[in-house]
């Protein structure tokens, strides 16, 4: 029997941390609770190897699932973790923020370069350079709290976040933001008081609590990469619920920049470096074959995996491959997940037409298809 559905609705503490996070690249909330409560069971493990912001995590716990989780990015861990396990006190985290603002020097409200001149006020670029100085978000869970909110709004419209107007998803590049503001009016940047701006969202995140797991033990999210950080657990995963990196789209320091910087782990102006775009095939392979041979030392022999994949050959290929490499005795199906609408590289200008995504359901041997699983299809894969 399924669950009774969690309401995400903003009633609720679930729902108002649900969608915690902007991330140009993530699971719709309904979706990963379409998958997990379909193909998992009231205690068991769920695992997401490149859990992004952490809608998988989140979503089994709130479920009554155990839940492990890990990704390379600084941004989508201090989401991920955060969303499962804020700072349980929102006076605290106000009152952090408030330490904070108290300890910008005047040199830290000095712009470095034309972007940071017209991207914040004097006030914000203080308050982030403190940031970035003062917050251990690595071991603080205050700290992270803290730092999970700059971030939330460190770029959006005007108006809604601390910056000029920016996308909140990705940040975009330098030149190509300078060129916008000065032609569109938008030279000047916003004033904004830091303190007032974060204390009224943190009081709004805050009304309705915090989430509360259904399971006795917090869900674990591992900062690194799949291959060497996934953490262990004593309940293997019954579900491997993920969507790996797509080859040649995505690039987490550039798409990140802006907000990695904040976290003072990035420099002050990206320098677009590709590794983790994964334009060469090889390497692709090697880091999805690595990660995913990790994931099954995590998971019992009978899960059931669920991958969400770019349709294209150079994707899609590489993980089928890598799949029937691994789980040769696992059943392989498919089916095609087209863009309903427009994707996310439209806000950027790219408005040609996306091959979209294909859902890969891969199920053990000795294990029957549920009706949520009857419309894929049988897929055929060569090693």
């Amino acid at each position: 029997m399924r669950p009774k559905r969690v309401d995400l609705t903003f009633n609720t503490a679930e729902g108002r941390w649900a969608r915690f996070g902007p991330y140009y690249a993530m699971f719709p909330v309904p979706f990963a609770e379409q998958v997990i409560t379909n193909l998992s069971r009231g205690g068991e493990t769920v695992i997401d190897p490149f859990c992004g912001r952490g809608t998988a995590p989140f979503i089994a716990m709130i479920y009554g699932r155990n839940a492990i989780g890990c990704d390379i990015n600084p941004v989508a861990w201090i989401y991920s973790q955060t969303k499962i396990s804020p700072h349980p006190c929102a006076t605290e985290v106000i009152e952090r923020i408030r330490e904070i603002k108290e300890t910008v020097s005047a040199p830290e409200t000095e712009p470095k370069n034309e972007f940071q001149q017209l991207a914040f006020c004097q006030q914000v670029l203080g308050f982030i350079n403190a940031s970035r100085r003062e917050l251990d978000w690595r071991t603080s869970e205050l700290d992270r709290t803290v730092a999970a909110f700059l971030l939330q709004y460190l770029h959006d419209k005007r108006g809604a976040g601390l910056s000029n107007q920016l996308r909140h998803s990705r940040a975009l590049a330098p030149k190509y933001s300078i060129r916008w503001w000065r032609n569109n009016g938008h030279d000047i940047p916003p004033e904004i008081e830091p303190l007032s701006f974060l204390s009224s969202r943190v009081a709004w995140r805050y009304a309705k609590g915090v989430p509360k797991p259904r399971v006795p033990k917090t869900p674990t999210i591992a900062l690194g990469k799949a291959a060497e950080s996934l953490p262990r657990t004593d309940k293997p995963a019954n579900l491997v619920f993920t969507s790996p990196p797509y080859s040649n789209v995505t690039n987490y320091r550039s798409d990140n920049w802006l907000r990695l910087w904040a976290l003072g782990v990035g420099p002050d102006l990206p320098d677009w470096e590709s590794e983790q775009k994964f334009t060469n095939a090889d390497e692709y392979r090697r880091m999805l074959h690595e990660s995913i041979a990790a994931t099954k030392k995590c998971a019992v022999d009978n899960a059931i995996w669920y991958i969400r994949s770019d349709v294209r050959p150079r994707t899609k290929d590489t993980v089928t491959s890598v799949m029937a490499q691994l789980l040769p005795q696992h059943r392989a199906y498919e089916l095609s997940a087209p863009y309903r609408r427009q994707t996310q590289t439209a806000l950027y200008g790219d408005h040609e037409p996306k091959p979209g995504e294909v859902d890969l359901l891969y199920m053990p041997p000795n294990r029957r298809r549920r009706e949520f699983a009857k419309r894929f299809s049988r897929l055929t894969v060569s090693v």
